[in-house]
């Protein structure tokens, strides 16, 4: 089915990411993405967090987006947000939920940011170790982009085409919730496809074990 990134949600109240954490209780899986400051999980800081509950599916949580205004530095945060403590609140129990499986890409990066915030992910598949095992000796690229594009047909968003280039460039907590959430909700929403295109194979080709292990 083609992908339509504009059907994603902006969550920006405590209610509706409580119904939406109900819905992937209710699912037994989710994928998440953990969206932040650095790619280095012990020195990043939360800036949002993306659900999927089923293909299409999908939603943004921004915890600590800029307005943009007031100073040099950036200015102080978006109206509108839910507190990151409030929003850990709801999430923690669906993380670790271990009869609820959290779907990731690169799921290390997830697992210390979150560990961090006192959160430990229980019960996960990893696409990207998944197409390690498939195709590790026959595919020259693993990167969520590419897996996107061969298995699903499907370009994906990327931030630098969103955040300019040069001294005007912003970091995604810089950015619009308008412009943000498809590209924040897109990877979750992309991981859920590729588990269903991808998770399958394991069995086909018997390598369950393998990867388990």
């Amino acid at each position: 089915a083609r992908i339509d990134v504009g059907a994603y949600v902006c969550v920006r109240d405590a209610k509706t990411l409580a119904e939406w954490v109900a819905e992937a209780l209710a699912a037994g899986v989710v994928a998440f993405d953990a969206k932040t400051t650095s790619p280095d999980p012990m020195q990043a800081d939360l800036i949002g967090f993306a659900l999927a509950t089923a293909p299409g599916r999908a939603a943004y949580v921004p915890l600590a987006h800029k307005n943009g205004a007031g100073d040099l530095l950036g200015g102080g945060l978006l109206d509108d947000q839910t507190p990151v403590r409030e929003a850990l609140g709801l999430l923690r129990p669906l993380l670790e939920d271990r009869s609820v499986l959290k779907l990731g890409y690169n799921m290390k990066f997830e697992l210390v940011v979150m560990n961090r915030h006192g959160i430990d992910i229980r019960g996960y598949d990893d696409i990207q170790l998944i197409s390690y095992v498939l195709d590790g000796g026959t595919q020259a690229g693993h990167g969520i982009d590419e897996l996107a594009d061969k298995w699903l047909g499907h370009k994906v968003i990327r931030l630098k085409d969103l955040a300019g280039a040069g001294r005007s460039s912003v970091g995604l907590d810089g950015l619009q919730l308008d412009r943000a959430t498809p590209y924040a909700a897109e990877e979750a929403d992309i991981t859920f496809r590729l588990w269903d295109v991808l998770k399958p194979r394991l069995a086909a080709k018997g390598l369950v074990s393998v990867y388990e292990r």
